[in-house]
């Protein structure tokens, strides 16, 4: 049963001690099975913002694991509306075929700063 709302419909007391043991909240998702299926049904649907937004909420490895097990079309429509930044820390995780592929279908001005930015963190 529902500890907030046990009898009668009123919000029952939650102690101290319950909300410290609670499980911490993983702002970087580490699951890119439960990702990938959310991401690519997000972009079948339409609906690119949700998909950018559950990308985003991995951690970088898992990341680069989502965008390379969608399919190649679906990956650019995803990347196309990343940040260059982001779009630049997925592709150094990804195999370099992969991210060749990705860059050179993004619009010049999107794969130059992408370029710069992996040109920087390559020789700091």
């Amino acid at each position: 049963m529902n500890q907030m709302h046990a009898g009668a419909g009123h919000p029952a007391h939650v102690s101290g001690r319950e909300a410290v043991t609670a499980a911490p909240i993983l702002w970087h998702d580490a699951r890119p099975d439960a990702a990938l299926e959310v991401v690519h049904r997000a972009l079948r649907g339409g609906e690119p913002g949700t998909a950018r937004l559950r990308l985003m909420q991995l951690a970088e490895n898992a990341q680069a694991d989502v965008m390379q097990r969608l399919p190649q079309d679906a990956a650019v429509r995803l990347a196309r509306g990343l940040s260059n930044y982001s779009l630049a820390t997925i592709c150094e995780r990804l195999p370099a075929s992969s991210a060749r592929a990705i860059l050179r279908s993004m619009p010049p001005f999107k794969r130059q700063g992408v370029d710069v930015i992996l040109a920087h963190r390559r020789n700091p």
